[in-house]
């Protein structure tokens, strides 16, 4: 989102600022930055999928190792892509298709852009990262400090400086550095489990990144693509060309609102989903598809009926004439029915490259992105121009969603988690209030567990001890400045010739391990520490985890 308000802002500025033209420019130069989305979401991706597998499984050592070649891959390309773009800079905005007119306007806007190159591929590696280690918060964080100091830089260099379209160019890369300083400051804390270093990468770790996660960031070079073939259709009018691309920079950068929504919902449902996959819980990765699908019809409705409502008030923002608004109002009408069906298939790429199935992830975003893009849009845009733009992505994203709901019918997904993601041996979970009074009923529960499995007498009484134990700790310590009501969850598997304990709750980040507690509370906790096998506490996403092999 940080992102898209980011576009949102420079295009409104530079199309009251600079004019049409300057529009048309935000448009040529898009895919530049799906470019680097390209590289820092597919490498992020494919690393942050196996990092959260690793912290699902508590490999926390072999999560920083995958955490420090995604930080060496992610410095070496965008270190590449800068000197690159500059040897090559003239050939670039040629490829891009700016004409003589534009060609000034362009090369102004793309080198402070070229400049920040690592910047923009290490934003979206060090997003992810930041997410599956739990701090959504310092995500968000970064994600206004980037807004709004573009927004004040916008108003500064373009307005008061005068600074013209290498003004908002400026401010885009500041505002990027200002929110990767502040991303980086999540590696010191003292709860997370990922720390900042630098790891060598071999061939197939890199290989293994992008197969991983080329499903959800091989979006971005097809819409690059795309966007390149749609330019110069629209552009080869020689009367209406400038402002037909005016129009569709416009709606791109309106339509990224909802794509923003769609696709951090499925950046922030990925590492969930993969931490689930570590710790073989096939039911809560269900259970999250549940609520995803849920969300993603709720706001794609809500999405559509805003669009057709406020159509004109939108495009009156980015300072375009009355003629121009007249055309472009009925094109985004059009073109916002498309985001029924966009949502679901954006969730199901996300989905499907959480769960393993990289290959059909990638079919869905070489159908959805690239091929019927091209195929429909070849023919519908140079008949009907914008009209026919707003009917391809329609087209693109409805026969998708068939595609979707043709692999839900002949190889559902719930039959896949099932057979790869289900426990080996027996599985007991339950969740209690966190209050004294579930005290009895754990105990009860466990003691029912313990004869329904045949678990011998001192294991049997090492678990009712640690569950009891755990639960009146965190009463005493973890509820503290949190008030409402909170849950434990006890999950309880079954091994060889061992049971793991996994205590998971929703209170603040708290080690009942290194508590502030009395000799009597630490004597007890050193006590169940001895008496593990294995014994670790991580904070992951919004829950503290106990992880226990007795």
């Amino acid at each position: 989102m940080s992102v898209t308000m980011c576009t949102i802002i420079d295009a409104a500025l530079i199309g009251n600022f600079v004019g049409s033209t300057g529009l048309a420019v935000a448009g040529i130069v898009t895919p530049v930055f799906m470019l680097y989305a390209l590289l820092g979401v597919t490498v992020g991706t494919g690393a942050n999928v196996m990092i959260g597998r690793a912290l699902g499984a508590a490999d926390r050592e072999g999560a920083g190792r995958m955490m420090g070649k995604q930080l060496f891959i992610g410095l070496t390309v965008g270190i590449a892509l800068l000197v690159l773009s500059f040897l090559f800079r003239d050939a670039v905005i040629r490829f891009l298709g700016a004409k003589e007119e534009l060609t000034a306007l362009t090369t102004a806007y793309l080198t402070p852009v070229f400049l920040a190159s690592p910047l923009f591929v290490l934003y979206h590696m060090l997003t992810l990262s930041v997410r599956t280690d739990g701090d959504s918060a310092l995500a968000a964080a970064a994600s206004a400090v980037v807004i709004v100091t573009n927004l004040a830089l916008d108003f500064l260099l373009m307005g008061g400086l005068g600074w013209g379209i290498r003004g908002a160019s400026v401010s885009l890369c500041i505002s990027e550095l200002l929110g990767v300083l502040l991303l980086l400051t999540h590696f010191f804390r003292k709860l997370s489990l990922l720390r900042l270093r630098l790891d060598v990468p071999a061939l197939s770790d890199v290989r293994t990144y992008i197969v991983n996660g080329f499903g959800v960031g091989s979006t971005y070079i097809f819409q690059a693509l795309v966007m390149l073939v749609f330019n110069r259709l629209l552009l080869s009018d020689p009367i209406n060309g400038v402002a037909n691309e005016a129009i569709f920079g416009v709606l791109y950068t309106i339509s990224t609102i909802p794509q923003a929504f769609f696709y951090g919902a499925g950046d922030a449902f990925a590492p969930v989903v993969s931490i689930f996959t570590g710790e073989q819980d096939g039911e809560s990765i269900l259970a999250v598809l549940r609520q995803g699908v849920l969300v993603t019809a709720v706001f794609g409705i809500l999405t559509v009926a805003v669009f057709l409502l406020f159509a004109e008030p939108l495009l009156r923002i980015f300072g375009l004439d009355r003629a121009q608004i007249s055309a472009a109002s009925a094109a985004l009408r059009l073109f916002s029915v498309n985001f029924l069906f966009a949502g679901f298939n954006i969730l199901a790429t996300a989905f499907w490259q959480s769960i393993g199935r990289a290959r059909l992830a990638g079919v869905m975003s070489l159908l959805r992105n690239f091929a019927l893009m091209l195929l429909i849009g070849s023919v519908l845009i140079s008949r009907f121009q914008i009209t026919g733009l707003a009917a391809t992505y329609i087209c693109s994203e409805a026969f998708c969603l068939l595609f979707a709901l043709l692999v839900l019918a002949v190889s559902p997904s719930k039959r896949y988690i099932s057979g790869r993601y289900a426990p080996a041996g027996r599985v007991f979970e339950k969740y209690y209030s966190i209050q004294k009074e579930s005290v009895a009923q754990i105990s009860a529960d466990i003691g029912e567990l313990c004869d329904a499995w045949d678990i011998g007498a001192k294991q049997a009484f090492l678990l009712n001890f640690i569950a009891e134990e755990i639960l009146l700790n965190i009463i005493k310590f973890g509820l503290k400045d949190r008030p409402g009501k909170h849950y434990i969850d006890i999950r309880l598997l079954e091994g060889e010739s061992s049971y793991t304990l996994c205590i998971r709750d929703d209170v603040k980040a708290y080690n009942p391990f290194t508590s502030d507690g009395d000799s009597i509370d630490n004597a007890v906790l050193g006590a169940i520490r001895k008496k593990a096998r294995y014994c670790d506490y991580q904070r992951k996403l919004v829950f503290n985890y106990l992880y226990l092999i007795i």
